[in-house]
């Protein structure tokens, strides 16, 4: 669980292994991201942590594997519906967690996107912090600190995660994305089931925020290869430059730039869409579509 992170994630593993093992966890912790690809698993890792403590080992494995399907009555993921977090969706769970629970005797709630609150909404969730209970920990997750309420913030033990321990997943995540579009542009959609292994094989498609990660490295991919088109010489993965040469030769600069921009607006779809199996394969047909010349 939480021991995977006990090196990248030291000294935020450190301050809460020593509340979980002192029982001294706070009510509300308020999770920065900063950037940090990983940071809705490390989370997860912390709700197993709390939720699993003094299970024997094979209790633990089954609870923890409910937590990550999210099918653990005590345990609730709040979202942006669309943009925003709305009022409603705290109030629903304030109530829901307004009754007794049905296992166990720990309860935790995570916010996604915490930033994502108009004030009526935040005003709402700050009702909710003010008057904790003893079995309810909160987790808010915000990569937009500046942006949470300052009153929000005060009430949290906020946890700031590092990101440098994740840039190993940069050269992994560009040689997926070299791959992903050297078959695209090479197959269009001919062979969606190879394309859809090439990204599952790494990346799972409830990983939202490093399957965002990897598109945004597949724009990179695409801008590279506009830059070739128009014999820019500052490219930026030049390691891959002859694989990106081929692929310039075989799109010109329009559907390149129509295929940026469709990329743009389906990678801002990953974090709220409900299932990202069919986006991905939209995102597949469409961008091996325009290569065929027919895109929607």
């Amino acid at each position: 669980m939480l021991d995977k992170y006990s090196d990248s994630q030291n000294l935020a593993y450190n301050i809460l292994m020593n509340e979980i093992n002192g029982n001294k966890v706070s009510h509300a912790y308020l999770i920065d991201e900063n950037d940090n690809p990983d940071a809705f698993n490390f989370v997860l890792a912390f709700v197993c942590e709390i939720l699993c403590y003094n299970l024997s080992n094979d209790e633990k494995e089954k609870l923890s594997k409910r937590i990550y399907e999210y099918n653990y009555p005590e345990f609730k993921i709040i979202e942006p519906d669309v943009m925003l977090i709305k009022k409603q969706q705290i109030l629903d769970l304030q109530k829901e967690f307004s009754l007794e629970a049905v296992e166990g005797d720990k309860r935790i709630y995570v916010i996604r996107d915490a930033d994502k609150m108009r004030s009526e909404t935040a005003n709402s969730m700050l009702k909710f912090l003010e008057e904790p209970s003893s079995n309810i920990v909160a987790i808010l997750m915000t990569n937009n600190i500046s942006s949470m309420l300052s009153t929000i913030i005060s009430r949290c033990q906020v946890i700031k995660l590092s990101n440098d321990s994740f840039n190993n997943h940069n050269d992994e995540y560009i040689d997926l994305a070299i791959n992903f579009v050297k078959e695209i542009e090479s197959i269009g959609v001919k062979s969606i089931l190879k394309i859809q292994d090439i990204l599952f094989s790494t990346i799972s498609s409830k990983e939202r925020d490093k399957l965002i990660l990897f598109f945004d490295k597949v724009i990179d991919v695409y801008y590279d290869i506009m830059k070739i088109s128009i014999k820019s010489k500052v490219i930026r993965y030049n390691q891959y430059y002859d694989i990106l040469s081929e692929i310039a030769l075989k799109i010109d600069v329009n559907s390149i730039l129509k295929k940026i921009n469709y990329l743009v607006m389906a990678k801002d779809s990953i974090k709220y869409n409900v299932n990202n199996n069919l986006l991905v394969d939209s995102i597949i047909v469409n961008l091996g579509g325009m290569y065929e010349g027919s895109w929607s």
